[in-house]
């Protein structure tokens, strides 16, 4: 008995004894366990369910985010209530990106929001904090172009971790790459279709694989659209022969079942957070979601 307590208290301290990372959503958690390896330990501060656009601090996150060595975050406009606690390093992910990646914004209008557009190479008035799209983590691709710059953060903040984070960062770029070849084999039957989002949340995702964004229902969530901007909607699908619409698990989908009502078409519901059984791994979470998109539209 007297070794196992021996044992296990030296086991807690390399625990206590390694960097604490800390991070919003179960995406961003799972990315940063591929590349952090055993350097150190990751903690989501959002629960399965919880969605970052509405998610309130609570007085247990603060004192993880504050003894934490880093904050990794996603994107001003998706999560960065979370800065609210004190933390001297801090890590937009975002920025990490290729700029000509990213995908920006509509200008707010009355009329049927189209799906997003790269607007950065064309003088567009959008910048990168509001005008951007932070659910970038739904593509394979766009996922890997962030791990240099990832595993420069990590370094800098662990500098004798450097060797492990590139070699980690090496494999899960090669998964992400075969993960990459097995979506676009899988998907090809059903590339060019034509979809709505009830929310901008998979966008990068449609882009990669070739399914045509015509729409998207609630461009901000919680603003519902107008009935002049529901009405433009139901035309769209008719008109565009829209085959889907597909809502968002963690946020309320009313307007989108009733433009899916009116218009006649099926609604099918995505998981881009996951965290819950089947879907705690990055590739278990993009192949579930792929597979319901393959299965609404074949």
């Amino acid at each position: 008995m007297k070794w196992l307590i021996i044992i296990s208290l030296l086991f807690s301290t390399v625990a206590i004894s390694q960097p604490q990372y800390v991070t919003t959503i179960h995406p961003f958690k799972s990315i940063l366990e591929e590349v952090v390896g055993d350097r150190g330990q990751v903690h989501g501060l959002l629960p399965p369910g919880a969605s970052p656009h509405t998610y309130e601090l609570r007085p247990s996150d603060a004192r993880i985010i504050e003894s934490a060595r880093a904050i990794f975050y996603g994107a001003e406009n998706l999560d960065a209530w979370v800065l609210k606690f004190p933390n001297a390093n801090q890590v937009e992910l975002i920025k990490l990106i290729d700029p000509s990646a990213l995908i920006y914004f509509d200008e707010p209008t009355d009329q049927p929001r189209s799906a997003g557009r790269h607007d950065h190479q064309t003088g567009s008035k959008h910048d990168h904090s509001s005008g951007v799209d932070p659910h970038f983590w739904t593509d394979p691709l766009t996922v890997k172009s962030l791990l240099p710059g990832l595993v420069q953060k990590l370094s800098a903040l662990d500098p004798s971790g450097t060797a492990v984070f590139k070699s980690n960062a090496e494999r899960f770029s090669r998964q992400l790459d075969s993960l990459h070849h097995q979506l676009k084999a899988m998907l090809a039957p059903i590339a060019g279709s034509k979809v709505m989002i009830s929310h901008p949340f998979y966008q990068y995702f449609f882009k990669r694989y070739d399914i045509h964004l015509v729409g998207i229902v609630e461009a901000i969530p919680g603003k519902e659209p107008t009935p002049r901007q529901l009405k433009g909607y139901i035309d769209q699908v008719r008109q565009q022969h829209v085959r889907a619409i597909f809502d968002h698990i963690q946020l309320p989908d009313r307007a989108a079942k009733l433009v899916a009502e009116a218009a006649g078409v099926k609604i099918c519901q995505l998981d881009p957070l996951g965290g819950v059984s089947g879907r705690q791994g990055y590739d278990e979470l993009v192949l579930y979601n792929a597979r319901l998109i393959l299965e609404a539209l074949r």
